[in-house]
C-alpha cells in the first residue's frame, strides 16, 4: 500500500495565509506599543498618594498606623526596603518594575504598584488573573 500526499495550493490559500500573518504581526505590534511609555510607581498610604517616575532614583517614607514604610526607587525598580510590620512580607516581595505589578504592606496600610503613562495598562490581565 503506497501512501501519497498531494497538496494543492490555491490562490485563496495564499491570501488567507497572508491575512493570518498580518493579523499576528499587527497584534504583536499592539502589545509591544502598549508596554511602552514612562513607567511610574504609585504609592498609596493612609495619609495620601505619591506618584514618582521609575527612571529617577528616589527614597520615600510613607507614614502608616505602625510607623514609616521606606520605599526605594533605583535603576527602574521600586522596592519596600524597610517597614515596621512584624512579618516583613512586603520586603521579601522584592523589587517591581513592570506595569500592574504591586507590593502591599497590609499591616501598615501601604500599597505600591507600577503604572504606565496614558493609563493604557490599568486593568490589564496578568499571570495572577484567570
Amino acid at each position: 500500500m503506497k501512501f501519497s500526499l498531494k497538496v494543492h495550493v490555491r490562490p485563496l490559500d495564499i491570501v488567507i495565509f497572508g491575512l493570518a500573518a498580518v493579523l499576528v504581526l499587527g497584534t504583536s505590534l499592539l502589545v509591544l506599543n502598549r508596554q511602552s511609555g514612562t513607567r511610574y510607581v504609585q504609592i498609596t498610604g493612609e495619609s495620601g498618594e505619591w506618584i514618582a517616575p521609575l527612571d529617577k532614583d528616589a527614597e520615600y517614607e510613607i507614614p502608616g498606623p505602625l510607623g514609616l514604610t521606606h520605599v526605594h526607587i533605583h535603576d527602574g525598580k521600586a522596592a519596600i526596603i524597610d517597614s515596621p510590620c512584624k512579618n516583613k512580607l512586603c520586603i521579601l516581595a522584592g523589587a517591581i518594575s513592570e506595569p500592574n505589578q504591586w507590593v502591599a504592606c497590609l499591616p501598615n496600610k501601604v500599597f505600591m504598584r507600577i503604572t504606565s503613562s496614558g493609563g493604557k495598562d490599568d486593568g490589564g490581565v496578568d499571570a495572577g488573573a484567570f
